[in-house]
């Protein structure tokens, strides 16, 4: 087959990629032996493009059709190649605006920890000047969200700053007081220690996105800041709830948990399996199993009181329910199996679910503890209720919301040692204001770390706690978490 010039360009792509047929390959080489001009072009590599020929001579369909396709894949290798660089060099951009985005936002992180490590300095006071964290909390929020998913590994980046204000209201009570010991000084050093091993690693950090390009290469090294941040979130729920350090607090063991829940209902045979909660400090959830008896709920580990359950293996029904009076003392034997023997209550029936229509048949009590002739006071509400199967009585859900600190609030003796008119002027001087008064009560208090009988007194904008034995202000616990 003879070839000319037109045709030899139009398979030199083929021939070079050794993609043409034996007799078409031949017939090329055949025409480089005898053309000048093409072998010149093809031995200097400058190819054929200098050339113009005309020819009427035509492929074979098969050689049109393989170079047809040949010039298809070349175009989408093309296109596939400028499509990955557009995808590289869209993803180089979206990177380097990330890491830029983090480096800015650690200006407010910095900021963050240099207020915190210096407002520590000064512990008693450090709720009053709270406003200067939440300058930089913004930033610190919108760092979380611009970080790779491996940055993040659920540290915390900011601290829980109603623990903290509340150990620092609570320090400069009991200084106020004469009640300051040995706890409260340790806490504040461990307090000032933990600030400043945040503030120095965060100036690190800080450095490290902040000297050009290679900070493009920098990785947040966010379990660095969590950890002294979750030490000083450790070291405040424990000060506040039990005036105790982390170092000294002791999870009851297992086994004895598993009694306190075989025991709160009654199934001493009863299978129980445990899974600590990430998030909550000593609580566990626990599943129960006997028989029928299928029951989930959560126990905190440090009092080894239950603080919620539901009998999931239970079916309601709509049988004709009990009297109402049977049901509650089916109720408070239930309590006393929680709470213990001595345990008393003021139980309320809140309503008969059925007089609701769509609501399942159940009775639902609110209770509220008692020492003797003294109730429990919540100052946010009544937050303790237990429910049971209307038609059977059986236990169904159990909400108690915060917990009790320990059972000791049921054998504690108080007694009203100050009468309450004379603490009403004391009341009115811490306040700044006329208060009234509103009752009394028992309240786990943060400044005596116990149970304690107080009187309470409304101003326009607070309340004053002050106790009824001792003459001493307290603050009542809340539980934050």
């Amino acid at each position: 087959m003879k070839l000319n010039c037109r045709l030899v360009e139009d398979l030199y792509p083929l021939y070079e990629e050794n993609e043409l047929r034996p007799e078409n390959r031949r017939a090329v080489e055949e025409h480089l032996q005898h053309c000048r001009e093409c072998r010149g072009l093809y031995q200097n590599g400058t190819g054929f493009s200098e050339l113009s020929f005309s020819s009427k001579e035509t492929l074979t369909k098969e050689v049109d059709d393989r170079i047809r396709i040949r010039f298809k894949l070349r175009r989408m290798k093309m296109i596939a190649a400028l499509l990955a660089a557009v995808i590289i060099v869209t993803g180089i951009n979206q990177y380097v605006a990330n890491r830029e985005k983090v480096a800015t936002l650690l200006d407010g992180v910095y900021l963050y920890a240099e207020s915190l490590n210096e407002l520590v300095q000064n512990a008693y006071e450090l709720d009053n000047n709270d406003q200067l964290l939440s300058y930089a909390a913004e930033d610190v929020m919108d760092l979380d969200q611009k970080l790779n998913w491996f940055e993040r590994k659920n540290a915390p980046l900011l601290v829980n700053s109603q623990e903290l204000d509340e150990m620092a209201a609570t320090l400069r009570e009991r200084k106020n007081q004469g009640l300051e010991d040995v706890t409260d000084l340790m806490a504040i050093e461990l307090l000032q220690n933990y600030a400043s091993t945040l503030f120095k690693h965060v100036g690190k950090e800080y450095n490290e996105f902040h000297h050009g390009y290679s900070s493009y290469f920098e990785f947040l090294d966010t379990e660095g800041i969590g950890n002294p941040i979750g030490k000083i979130d450790e070291l405040t729920f424990f000060y506040n709830r039990y005036h105790k350090l982390p170092s000294e607090m002791k999870l009851l063991k297992e086994e004895d948990l598993k009694e306190i829940i075989r025991t709160a209902f009654n199934a001493k045979n009863g299978k129980v399996k445990f899974e600590k909660v990430n998030d909550q400090y000593g609580m566990y959830r626990f599943d129960l199993q006997q028989g029928k008896t299928k029951i989930d709920g959560e126990i905190d580990g440090y009092s080894g009181i239950i603080v919620f359950a539901i009998n999931y293996g239970h079916q309601l029904n709509d049988q004709k329910p009990l009297e109402q009076r049977e049901v509650m003392k089916k109720a408070e034997q239930m309590l006393k199996w929680i709470y213990g023997k001595t345990a008393t209550f003021e139980i309320k029936v809140e309503q008969n679910m059925e007089e609701i229509e769509g609501q399942p048949n159940l009775y639902r009590f609110r209770f509220t503890p008692l020492a003797g002739e003294y109730k429990l006071h919540f100052p946010l509400g009544e937050p303790f209720v237990i429910e049971l199967d209307a038609g059977s009585g059986e236990f169904f859900m159990l909400s108690a919301q915060p917990a009790l600190q320990s059972r000791e609030l049921f054998s504690k003796s108080y007694q009203e040692k100050l009468s309450q008119a004379s603490l009403e002027t004391k009341a009115e001087q811490i306040s700044g204001e006329k208060v009234k008064a509103i009752g009394t009560g028992i309240i786990y208090s943060t400044v005596s770390a116990d149970y304690v009988l107080v009187y309470v007194f409304e101003g326009k904008e607070n309340r004053i706690y002050i106790n009824a034995e001792t003459g001493k202000v307290e603050r009542p616990y809340f539980s934050i978490h």
